[in-house]
């Protein structure tokens, strides 16, 4: 807990307690075992340090994901080392998401060293993290990481680390950050498994909203009060927590604490899962277009989501080509191709690579676009240095998410529709991926919400072009190629 953690008076004697709900079990194929630990400061907050009694703690569990709170930045070879030197592997890595201290949403202005951090034996399958704006008297918003880790049978989970606002007076700030939480982590899709010091106790508001979601471990699997925080020599409050999907596939089975407060004034809470693997789930392709040759049943029409300008070049050879784009002309003048429509109601979704996007230095556009008609559309687009989701529903055009665009990370554009399990209903995500030789690597969601039913999903036209609104010099030329339609994507 980041205020009561500075005020706390130590004990000189050594509290040592275990409480346990059975014998840890072994990592193996079907498990996950977890840490959650708030190191106070990284354990250096003492004299002498307490860091490496806290790793010895750490690794007497033998755990596959350790994640902490109040570490500083400078300690993370610190933890990775000490955990390979003491299980003697060199497989431990990890990541640190820092606090910002000042500076207004979305924009940090100066970060603390004071991180989250998620360190991991398992193979790393991809990492994520974000500014959560909940201000308090310490920091105006706090860093939060999603690492995305491959169990020993391979099975993927998702972990996160949250470290909630302090004080009795940030109640509604914790509240926030809750809400805003819950959002986010929905787009990593399941199982899903938070561990965090949340600074309040089971039955305050905060607690309540997370438990909407997500099921307390201690709840259902703990024995006694599962007291996790001292208040001076005795410990108090439970704020320390691992929580899991309501709905997912992971069940709890085990948790207990481990410590002792003349390390940290928290205790570790351990948790071991079983995690059911998804059921396989087998891509159906509706059509890939690699543009070798101009297939034009492939692309029956122009654009829909506006006119068409057809005195700009459209080449397909080896890519589509559009191009070169209208240099210095007033008005709209765009150039593409469309798709017959396709039912995407069972997890459908399209992708496409953007070879070559339009000049950056200019507000030329490269856009892919899915909907029914020219007033109901879900669309993603690059222009100049950004990219950007839209939708426009009954003609009403909104922005939903605005990105530094990245040549390299956003090779791959998808947009997807997805039953999600946790809110029980279809959602639009639109999802970026590197070029991996070719294909696709790991997609990225970068936003997601409820599918609109005026977009309808059993008849999606997509769309491919590029173009200007107004007069741009040197617009460049845009290249789109590797076009493919799937259901049951995942």
């Amino acid at each position: 807990m980041v205020s009561s953690s500075r005020r706390i008076t130590r004990a000189a004697s050594v509290i040592g307690l275990v409480l346990s709900l059975s014998a840890a079990l072994p990592a193996s194929a079907g498990t996950i075992k977890l840490v959650d630990y708030n190191t106070d400061h990284g354990g250096t907050a003492k004299t002498p340090a307490t860091t490496d009694a806290e790793l010895d703690t750490i690794a007497a569990e033998n755990p596959d994901v350790v994640v902490l709170q109040e570490a500083d930045k400078s300690q993370l070879g610190y933890f990775v080392n000490g955990l390979n030197s003491r299980l003697g592997t060199s497989k431990w890595h990890g990541v640190y998401a820092q606090h910002c201290q000042t500076g207004t949403a979305p924009t940090c202005s100066s970060y603390a060293t004071e991180t989250v951090m998620i360190v991991t034996r398992l193979t790393t399958l991809s990492t994520d993290s974000t500014l959560i704006w909940a201000k308090d008297d310490y920091h105006v918003a706090r860093g939060t990481i999603h690492m995305k880790v491959a169990m020993d049978d391979g099975t993927p989970v998702n972990v996160f680390v949250c470290h909630l606002p302090a004080l009795g007076n940030s109640q509604n700030a914790r509240v926030a950050y809750v809400t805003a939480f819950q959002a986010w982590a929905q787009s990593f899709g399941g199982p899903r498994l938070v561990g965090g010091d949340f600074n309040d106790t089971p039955g305050t508001p905060p607690i309540v909203a997370m438990t909407q979601q997500y099921k307390d471990a201690w709840k259902i699997g703990g024995t006694g009060t599962g007291l996790t925080h001292a208040h001076g020599t005795t410990l108090a409050t439970r704020i320390d927590y691992w929580f899991h999907d309501a709905t997912g596939t992971e069940t709890l089975a085990a948790i207990k604490l481990v410590g002792s407060l003349s390390n940290s004034d928290h205790l570790a809470v351990v948790a071991t899962y079983n995690v059911t693997p998804a059921p396989v789930v087998t891509e159906n392709a509706l059509l890939d277009d690699s543009f070798a040759t101009f297939v034009g049943a492939n692309w029956p029409f122009g654009t829909f989501t506006g006119s068409q300008d057809t005195t700009i070049p459209a080449v397909v050879n080896g890519n589509l080509n559009l191009g070169a784009l209208k240099d210095s002309m007033t008005g709209s003048h765009y150039r593409g191709l469309s798709t017959a429509a396709y039912d995407l109601t069972k997890n459908g979704s399209a992708f496409v690579r953007l070879v070559q996007a339009a000049n950056t230095a200019t507000t030329a556009y490269a856009m892919f676009a899915a909907g029914s008609d020219g007033n109901n559309f879900y669309r993603v687009y690059q222009s100049g240095s950004a990219l950007v989701a839209e939708k426009k529903i009954a003609g009403t055009k909104t922005t939903l998410v605005n990105r530094p665009y990245d040549a390299a990370a956003h090779q791959f554009l998808r947009i997807r529709r997805e039953y999600n399990t946790a809110t029980g209903v279809n959602e639009v995500v639109f999802e970026t991926a590197p070029n991996n030789n070719g294909v696709p690597g790991a997609f990225t969601p970068q936003y997601r919400e409820a599918w609109d039913a005026h977009v309808v999903a059993s008849a999606i036209k997509f769309e491919l072009k590029a173009g200007t609104s107004d007069a741009v010099v040197s617009p460049g030329t845009v290249v789109w190629d590797s076009f493919h339609i799937a259901t049951n994507s995942k």
